[in-house]
């Protein structure tokens, strides 16, 4: 376990968003504190991620940041004010908040929902009208569609992006999300992890993000606390530090096998080298088609509409079949990650592909490339060399240890 000095000392203060500064919560009746003493420093424009089992006091700890719960001492630090204190109305106005049950007011449409924040704080019609838009627009969700709707109209998924919506509502430079993900269908929940952080890297807001789940945590997080009893922290460190040097047996035991596995969840798509397939015009002649296949190391084409968005996937045999038009035979190519995606949401993918490769669009849906097996394997090997060159150095200095996947430092 690292002490409070580790935990603050690890960001310039030049770059600190959130100070906590011993943050305790006792309840009445009580015998021990349901957060004790936790202090952490959270950087300017990153995710930090709370993950620990059930009980911890991550929650909590993550409502004494804007007051919802009251610390019973200790302080908050926001962006230079100690705000432990402040009229806490006009804190939350500066923190955007995002729950797993999302908490949209049902008799409201979606525009006064993602408009609330900005009405309140005294910003005139047009003015909130076009920040609707702008963010019913950044989470994927067509304003001219969606504006006059109500919550019911939406599915699971679209409510949780109207959430995030109207958190960014007032532009806050901070952002608490509580277990946001958490009860979506596993496939909706990868989307909106994605489109998140595609939100994220254009927008950099601070996040505090609570999860029980450490696959989500190492995929979310610039920043990972792992947190034991009483949000004690036990590390807190970069997602590939904690997989790579975990800081004792508690965080091993949390982590659990398959470090190797997780790690994927640490390279972004747009980090490798992508692969290149034979890419072709839907409406291209079938000689054509069968030249390409010929000269190319792969056994379909992929054709693609005029905006170069993929659309099927085509074989020899699949062109023998005469009585079709080309843009009706094969099979539709649906197998689509973005950049911003991690290899694990690829290696995923890659289950349901009929090629055997995942294809990488951009945010238009254009086609950019593809990763395949090859590609997982070569980063995976990348990754065990860089934490084997560590743990070398490490085994140099006297701190010797055994790797998460169990192989010796």
């Amino acid at each position: 376990m690292i002490d409070e000095t580790e935990a603050t000392a690890a960001v310039p203060e030049q770059q600190v968003m959130i100070r906590l500064e011993s943050l305790t919560k006792r309840y009445p009746g009580q015998a021990e504190p349901a957060v004790d003493a936790i202090s952490m420093d959270i950087p300017t424009g990153e995710v930090v991620v709370l993950v620990g089992p059930s009980g911890c006091g991550k929650t909590t700890t993550l409502k004494m940041i804007n007051r919802i719960i009251e610390p019973t001492s200790g302080r908050i630090i926001l962006d230079g004010d100690d705000v432990t204190h402040a009229n806490a109305d006009h804190l939350r106005r500066r923190i955007g908040y995002v729950i797993q049950q999302i908490g949209l007011f049902p008799h409201m449409t979606i525009a006064q929902n993602v408009g609330l924040v900005p009405g309140l704080l005294g910003w005139g019609r047009d003015r909130v009208g076009e920040r609707v838009d702008e963010l019913l627009e950044l989470v994927g969700l067509e304003p001219s569609e969606y504006r006059s709707r109500y919550p019911k109209e939406l599915s699971g998924g679209q409510r949780q992006r109207v959430g995030v919506a109207r958190a960014l509502g007032g532009d806050p430079p901070v952002m608490l999300m509580d277990e946001p993900f958490g009860a979506i269908d596993p496939i909706t929940r990868d989307r909106l992890q994605n489109e998140f952080l595609r939100i994220q890297a254009d927008t950099q807001k601070t996040v505090v993000f609570v999860t029980h789940d450490i696959d989500e945590a190492i995929k979310m997080g610039d920043r990972i606390a792992i947190l034991s009893r009483q949000s004690h922290i036990a590390q807190y460190d970069t997602p590939e530090t904690i997989l790579t040097a975990p800081a004792d047996g508690f965080v091993e035991d949390f982590i659990g096998s398959g470090a190797a596995l997780k790690r994927l969840n640490l390279t972004r798509v747009r980090d490798v080298e992508l692969g290149q397939w034979a890419v072709a015009p839907v409406d291209e002649d079938r000689a054509t088609l069968r030249q390409m296949l010929a000269d190319s190391n792969h056994g379909s084409v992929l054709l693609v509409d005029d905006q170069n968005r993929p659309q099927r996937w085509v074989t020899g045999r699949d062109l023998a079949r005469a009585s079709e038009p080309v843009e009706r035979i094969g099979l539709p190519a649906t197998a689509q990650v973005e950049p911003h995606a991690t290899l694990r949401d690829a290696l995923d993918e890659m289950v349901t592909s009929t090629v055997g490769c995942v294809i990488v669009t951009d945010s238009r849906g254009a086609y950019q490339g593809v990763v395949d097996l090859e590609t997982v394997m070569k980063a995976v090997d990348e990754m065990r060399t860089a934490a084997r060159t560590r743990d070398r150095a490490a085994a140099g200095a006297g701190t010797a240890r055994v790797d998460p996947d169990g192989e010796a430092g």
